[in-house]
């Protein structure tokens, strides 16, 4: 179960009396600005892992605004079963473990299976700095990356 901070749903259905801006209170006035930033800090290893998993999802260059989130690897899932090509794998495994700042990848290990390619990763989320094993599978025949409990 995701771990949020910052949100309650203990009130949820209850009326709410919304105040003015300004000298009544509300959200900002002239003496103080309103607070920006982000609401909800996520706290879930499950949540980070997922993130990492669905980074094989998108084609590298595809997310609007950050061409480098995304990975090339299945123009290696589909080339003959080689140690050039596992080695290709672990290195854009590596790679997109790096674009994420909450991962510490530990080992990663590569293998051919009957539809695809098994990915073991031991990696660690930094807030929590517990080593971490799964597993993903990237399917040949629906191009689709899975996480292995």
């Amino acid at each position: 179960m995701p771990i949020y901070v910052g949100y309650s749903s203990q009130n949820a259905n209850q009326s709410r009396s919304f105040v003015r801006t300004g000298i009544d209170g509300g959200i900002g006035s002239i003496t103080t600005p309103p607070r920006l930033g982000k609401k909800y800090r996520l706290l879930d290893a499950n949540l980070v892992i997922q993130d990492f998993v669905n980074a094989f999802n998108i084609k590298q260059g595809d997310k609007v605004g950050n061409p480098s989130y995304g990975t090339t690897i299945w123009s290696y899932v589909f080339e003959p079963n080689t140690q050039d090509t596992r080695m290709s794998i672990e290195t854009e495994v590596r790679r997109v473990a790096n674009l994420d700042p909450r991962i510490l990848l530990n080992t990663v290990a590569v293998y051919e299976e009957a539809n695809g390619v098994l990915i073991e990763v031991e990696m660690a989320v930094t807030p929590f700095n517990n080593a971490i094993q799964t597993g993903v599978y990237l399917n040949k025949s629906t191009s689709t990356a899975t996480q292995l409990g």
